[in-house]
């Protein structure tokens, strides 16, 4: 029986663990988790079959590990687990953003014989801790697998089938071009929901479900999205100037007091948005 390691397990890597159980696949799950109170609940919950508190220890008999830890902590956690990991061990990540992860995490396996094929399920919630895990979280998401050019067929095609076996489909490219679309689609609506909350001033009573339904993911952890940011700030500068340039266009309008043109702008939001959500 194949053994699956997951290092770190807060929503994602718990999620993890719980949907490769709901759905019967034949794997020995082993989890790492830095506190015993945590590993108490992953074997309580039936989040794992087999708990560790030293990342070595855990990837052992790992065919395949998975890094659910926020992205500048997966090198790190990636460097722990050296003693321990096989010849021919493949490691893979859910972190957001993927090229500076590649770039660190090659180095750090250089000569190991493991191989690092990042991948990134487009998933999620504002919720943290092994008590958010939810056995259909991957279901229905897009998981985005990241290879180099010269990563192993076996490897991408070892990482691909893990996350179509909980329930994703499976997208393929390159990490540069991964982080400039989800600077678009995903960092950028966060850090504008994180703006927009901090520009409500004490208005909280007057704050409808507009507000709670576009803010609802600036609720999410400070230290995985200043993390995010940190990795992929020139793409996230990109889209941020893109998005500055239609807010421009939205105050020149206002600035005309042109109502056919800013019934023509929201317009246009709004065929843009059921087009991309189709």
């Amino acid at each position: 029986m194949q053994t699956i390691s997951i290092l770190g397990s807060g929503l994602m890597g718990s999620s993890l663990g719980l949907a490769l159980k709901k759905r019967g696949m034949p794997v020995r799950v082993h989890v790492y988790a830095r506190r015993e109170e945590t590993r108490a609940a992953a074997l309580e919950l039936g989040v794992a079959d087999a708990v560790f508190a030293d990342p070595a220890d855990a990837v052992k008999d790992a065919g395949l590990a998975v890094l659910c830890v926020p992205v500048l902590t997966i090198p790190m956690l990636a460097k722990a687990c050296l003693p321990g990991l096989k010849a021919g061990a493949v490691l893979t990540d859910v972190g957001s953003t993927k090229a500076e992860l590649v770039r660190q995490i090659e180095k750090i396996l250089s000569g190991t014989g493991a191989v690092f094929v990042g991948s990134h399920p487009i998933c999620g919630s504002e919720q943290q801790g092994i008590e958010a895990g939810d056995a259909d979280l991957y279901d229905g998401a897009v998981t985005v697998v990241t290879p180099q050019p010269g990563s192993p067929q076996e490897a991408v095609g070892k990482v691909s089938s893990l996350w179509k076996s909980v329930g994703s489909a499976v997208s393929v490219m390159p990490p540069e071009e991964h982080d400039r679309i989800l600077a678009a689609t995903s960092h950028l609506p966060h850090v504008v929901a994180a703006a927009l909350a901090l520009s409500a001033g004490d208005n909280g009573l007057f704050c409808g479900s507009g507000f709670r339904d576009t803010t609802r993911i600036a609720d999410g952890s400070p230290e995985v999205w200043s993390d995010i940011v940190r990795t992929n700030a020139p793409a996230l500068k990109a889209a941020l100037g893109t998005f500055r340039e239609k807010l421009d266009e939205l105050s020149v309008l206002i600035e005309k007091e042109d109502g056919e043109k800013l019934a023509q702008w929201f317009a246009a939001a709004r065929a843009r948005r059921r087009e991309l959500l189709k």
